[in-house]
């Protein structure tokens, strides 16, 4: 609100020269005050023109060249005899190993989620959130595997 309250707190006299003759007065604005609220002119904005992108062939070249390391890695295990002998066949400790594995997953995502978009305190906060849960999964996971070694060495 222009001029919410009007209070005199005092007045000011000017002592000033005289405006030349030939100096140009500006026009008087015509103040109406209903088009001070009305709809106002259009404004058109000039956007630069958008930068020059590789074409989409080359893009999607990239990313299988990118995804090619990962590809190899699982061929390399399979190929390797990846040893899952160990893995838990009951229920409780399979799930655990599960949720792990996953809590591993979810971290390594959150690794590229901060490279793409996250700030460093929401990723730092979400890695804490993360990390209690590993250390709950793991150490489940590890107690139920130390556990039964000792069954198998004490037979």
């Amino acid at each position: 609100m222009e001029n919410s309250f009007s209070k005199a707190i005092g007045s000011v006299e000017l002592d000033l020269p005289e405006q030349p003759e030939k100096a140009a007065r500006p026009p008087p604005q015509p103040v109406d005050p209903i088009s001070r609220y009305g709809p106002k002119a259009e404004i058109s904005h000039i956007f630069r023109a958008p930068d020059k992108r590789p074409p989409k062939e080359l893009s999607l070249i990239f990313l299988g060249l990118t995804f090619l390391p990962l590809l190899v890695f699982l061929i390399g295990l399979f190929l390797l005899g990846v040893n899952l002998k160990n893995f838990p066949t009951s229920p409780a400790p399979a799930a655990f190993a599960v949720l792990f594995h996953g809590g591993v997953a979810a971290v390594l995502i959150l690794y590229a989620l901060f490279w793409l978009k996250l700030d460093l305190f929401t990723t730092l906060k979400t890695l804490g959130f993360l990390g209690v849960f590993l250390l709950f999964a793991g150490h489940m996971i590890l107690s139920h595997l130390a556990s039964s070694s000792a069954k198998l060495k004490s037979a």
